[in-house]
């Protein structure tokens, strides 16, 4: 699990608050035994990845197929919380700012999100 999560160029891809080097980290801790660092974990991946005013930084686009791969491992409470996030970067998919790449990935990981919940369809 996880295939390729430290070959990503990390250090050059920005998130909310500089290059994501912590973004791995935050994946990671999804699959802890530990419920309190799995909601640690999509707290701050919420906190790092998702901008909110119309915006879909590179560190999205990058982390949202490892995220997508971790979603089914996860509780029902963390999964929801994780699609809701998810979601929400979706909804700025047709912002001014976009990561030149988020379509394509929001593209093929669409399909993989719908069969993982019955929530809201996402705009982008």
């Amino acid at each position: 699990m996880l295939e390729g999560l430290d070959d990503v160029a990390w250090h050059s891809i920005d998130h909310a608050y500089g290059p994501a080097l912590d973004t791995p980290g935050h994946v990671r801790a999804l699959l802890s035994d530990d419920p309190e660092a799995v909601e640690r974990a999509i707290t701050d991946l919420d906190r790092t990845v998702h901008e909110e005013g119309g915006f879909v930084c590179g560190a999205a686009t990058a982390v949202l197929p490892f995220l997508v791969e971790v979603l089914p491992s996860l509780a029902p409470a963390p999964r929801a919380r994780l699609l809701d996030l998810l979601h929400r970067i979706a909804e700025w998919g047709d912002a001014e700012q976009v990561d030149p790449g988020w379509h394509a990935a929001w593209a093929k990981a669409k399909p993989v999100l719908g069969r993982s919940s019955p929530q809201r369809e996402s705009p982008a």
